[in-house]
C-alpha cells in the first residue's frame, strides 16, 4: 500500500522503554493488535476471534488508544447502541534492545504518529 511508512522510533528514556515492552510483551495484547492489523473489528469480534474474554479485551483496546497503536470509527445508532470498530495503525513492528539503545521499527499507515506516550 503507497500510505504504508516504515518508521524507526529510538526510545531512550527507561519509563518508555518500560512502557513498550509491558505493552508489547502482553500475549492478549498482541493477539489484538495482530488481529486488527488488516480489518476494522468490534470489541465483540475481537473477543470471538481471539477467544479473549470481553472485559479484557475493552481493557486492552483502552491501553492500545492510550498508546496510540489502534484508532476508533464508529457512531451511536438511533436506539443508543454503540457501534465502535478498531484497526490497527501499524502493520507489523520489530523490537531491537541493545546495550545503548531500544528501538522499535514499525510499519505504519501514513497518518500513525507511532509513539507510546
Amino acid at each position: 500500500m503507497a500510505d504504508d511508512v516504515l518508521r524507526e522510533v529510538v526510545i531512550d528514556e527507561e519509563e518508555k522503554k518500560q512502557r513498550a515492552l509491558e505493552v508489547f510483551s502482553d500475549n492478549y495484547t498482541r493477539a489484538i493488535l495482530s488481529i486488527l492489523m488488516e480489518n476494522p473489528k468490534s470489541a465483540l469480534q475481537i473477543s470471538t476471534e481471539t477467544k479473549i474474554p470481553p472485559t479484557t479485551v475493552y481493557r486492552k483496546v483502552g491501553h492500545l488508544l492510550e498508546h496510540n497503536l489502534i484508532r476508533i470509527s464508529g457512531q451511536i445508532a438511533e436506539n443508543g447502541k454503540k457501534n465502535f470498530l478498531y484497526k490497527s495503525k501499524i502493520k507489523s513492528f520489530h523490537i531491537t534492545f541493545t546495550k545503548d539503545k531500544f528501538t522499535i521499527l514499525a510499519n505504519t499507515n501514513g497518518s500513525c504518529k507511532f509513539c507510546l506516550h
